[in-house]
């Protein structure tokens, strides 16, 4: 089902506070009270900035030069003090000045510069607007001058036109790049405030782990997590901070352009608003399939997207096993539903291009129908006609900005959607923990477990029943059983990836190696100290070799002479190599436990042993899972699980 336009409205909201609030005062009612506020700022000052840019002209040029160059800017006049409206703009300009005062003295530095920028680009977008309203008059005046054939007002009043835009063009470089600049900005904080909780406490796990279906709740994953940060954030910021600034402008352009066509023809007014209602009643029966076949693709083009990339991670798995053809065909239905929509898309899309095209076309004939006979009567010049036609146009594009811009909409309120999820299922209970409320460790120096019961993720009994284990520091446990009998399963119990059935347990600082160890995106030297803490001391080069030579890496280390080369080590090195490297990491972390998942697979027997021994030398506790019968005499104790819940401890 397709979210409902409060749900959307929500979700805006969480994406804007996260920006300009702080954590404990996201309230909407504060939200309003600053957006206010830097409107009324912006108002108020650039209501002065333009009287007094009005007032310095007429100061240089003198009445009559004024006249003919800029006839237009009579009205700006009256902005400038000690005028009344001038006094109107310093009070309101002060208001908003002491209210933002109040309002932002509480807010970090960074959110303060939020809101400044919010207002400063707020006050450039009513003066761009004004520099609209200042051509149109222009454009009028101009007219006027060719209708009366007055040579002298013509080229004035051109050489004032070309010198607002000469003067203005920083405004519109401003009005621009500002809005672009505070949506990068804007980008930056969101993406880093979810990639930060996308990585607190296992959560990529978790969501990556549970089963899509869920909406993104506590009861199921959601598709692409990595996407909606990587591309969803950019697309629902932007995209709010165009519609926005465009929603704003389209306010300013409706208050002034209303203004001049009431000095022109109230009923021009009249005929506007029925025909602008009418008009957008009939396109938003399009617009409303085009926004539920817009979201629809933004998720087939995910999903697409995500099905390339798996082909890619498993390429050569793929090619060992010559799926080609199995894979080219689930690629091929995935496209084909992507086409499907997308053709229902650009169809939809073109009616609703060529509706809003055929309303266009019609109604910039209405303020000449409704003014044609004032016009031929005298009662309405040819500038007044044109002007008229102009703001027309201008008032009706503002009216119908929901509608213009219905596509950017639909976009929008899918990124929106996408982006909600992912925070949701980021903030869920339990989200920012690991299963069992901690994060895995606890300040004790050994492994106890009381009554612990570890179930199948899918139902079922329990894998095991009541577990009572106790593992101090310097012991060797190799744990063993047949293949499903819950020996990763409780692994990732102890490591706190998923929550316990039952009991209770203490776990040690650790550190684990699972099969397939982790090649980080990197350098030798990044994949040797990839599990060192951040601030630790950086090690010697010498050092990072001597331990290589210690887990047979010898060669490796000859190789690659330079450990800041950088390599695609997962695909250059072999499993055994990989795995060694995963001890070598595990040597220079020296924790006092370490937990090995067939970390010795791919390893032939006389390297296993150097390892083991490695490993005994150092002091440090280990538990080891795995099935080979030569890792016994590397343990002290074995426990040996069944899959049904039974469970039993012997000496290795």
């Amino acid at each position: 089902m397709r979210p409902s336009l409060q749900t959307f409205a929500g979700e805006f909201r969480q994406l804007a506070f996260a920006f300009l609030l702080p954590a404990g005062q996201r309230r909407p009612l504060l939200a309003f009270a600053a957006l206010l506020t830097a409107a009324a700022l912006a108002l108020g000052v650039s209501a002065l900035v333009i009287g007094s840019s009005a007032q310095l002209l007429a100061w240089a040029l003198g009445p009559e030069r004024l006249d003919l160059a800029f006839p237009y800017l009579r009205a700006a006049l009256t902005l400038s003090l000690p005028q009344p409206n001038g006094v109107l703009a310093l009070a309101l300009a002060a208001a908003g000045l002491l209210a933002a005062l109040a309002l932002l003295r509480p807010l970090s530095r960074a959110l303060r510069r939020r809101w400044l920028a919010l207002s400063g680009l707020l006050l450039v977008l009513v003066v761009a607007t004004a520099v609209d309203v200042a051509f149109t008059e222009g454009n009028g005046a101009v007219m006027e001058a060719l209708n009366v054939r007055s040579a002298m007002r013509f080229w004035g009043t051109a050489a004032g036109l070309t010198a607002v835009y000469l003067i203005t063009l920083p405004i519109q470089y401003l009005n621009g790049y500002g809005q672009q600049r505070f949506a990068l900005v804007w980008r930056n904080s969101a993406t880093t405030e979810l990639a930060q909780a996308y990585m607190e406490g296992h959560n990529y796990y978790r969501l990556e782990a549970a089963p899509i279906g869920g909406g993104g709740g506590s009861d199921g994953g959601i598709d692409n997590p990595d996407q909606r940060i990587a591309e969803d954030i950019e697309r629902a910021v932007v995209s709010s901070t165009e519609l926005f600034f465009g929603f704003c402008t389209s306010l300013l352009s409706l208050a002034a352009y209303v203004l001049v066509l009431f000095q022109i023809s109230g009923a021009l007014v009249a005929t506007l608003l029925i025909a602008t209602v009418a008009g957008n009643g009939v396109i938003v029966q399009l617009v409303r399939r085009l926004a539920s076949l817009g979201f629809r693709q933004q998720s087939l083009e995910a999903d697409f997207r995500f099905a390339l990339m798996h082909v890619r991670s498993h390429a050569e798995s793929i090619a060992f096993l010559r799926g080609e053809g199995r894979e080219s065909r689930g690629l091929g239905r995935r496209f084909s539903r992507l086409l499907q929509n997308l053709e229902r898309l650009i169809r939809w899309r073109a009616f609703v291009e060529q509706g809003t095209g055929l309303y266009g076309f019609l109604m910039q004939f209405v303020p000449y129908l409704v003014l044609s006979t004032a016009y031929f009567s005298g009662k309405v010049t040819l500038g007044q006609l044109t002007v008229g036609s102009i703001a027309f146009s201008q008032v009706q594009v503002a009216l119908s900005f929901l509608i213009v811009r219905a596509d950017d909409f639909s976009s929008l309120f899918a990124s929106l959607h996408r982006v909600g999820e992912l925070r949701t299922a980021l903030t869920a209970p339990g989200a920012q923990k690991g299963g069992d409320g901690s994060d895995g460790h606890s300040a004790g120096t050994e492994l106890l477990l009381r009554q612990l019961t570890v179930a199948d993720p899918g139902g079922g009994a329990p894998l095991i029943d009541r577990l009572d284990l106790r593992v101090g520091p310097g012991e060797r446990l190799l744990i063993t059983g047949p293949s499903g009998c819950g020996k990763t399963s409780l692994l990732r119990v102890l490591c706190g990836l998923v929550p316990a059935a039952g009991g209770s347990l203490r776990t040690p600082e650790w550190m684990v190696l699972p099969q397939m160890p982790y090649m980080t995106l990197g350098s030798l030297r990044d994949q040797l100290i990839y599990t060192l803490p951040l601030k630790a001391p950086e090690l010697r080069d010498a050092e990072l070799r001597q331990v290589l030579e210690r887990v047979c890496l010898g060669p490796l280390a000859e190789r690659y002479r330079d450990l800041d080369g950088v390599e695609d080590w997962a695909r250059l090195l072999s499993g055994g190599e990989q795995q060694r490297l995963g001890f070598a990491r595990l040597l220079l972390a020296r924790t006092p436990f370490a937990v090995l998942d067939e970390a010795t697979s791919a390893l032939d027997l006389d390297s296993e042993r150097i390892l083991y021994g490695e490993l005994e030398r150092s002091g440090m506790a280990v538990i080891s899972v795995g099935h080979r019968p030569s890792l016994r005499p590397f343990h002290q104790r074995l426990l040996q699980l069944d899959g049904r819940g039974g469970w039993r401890i012997e000496p290795a």
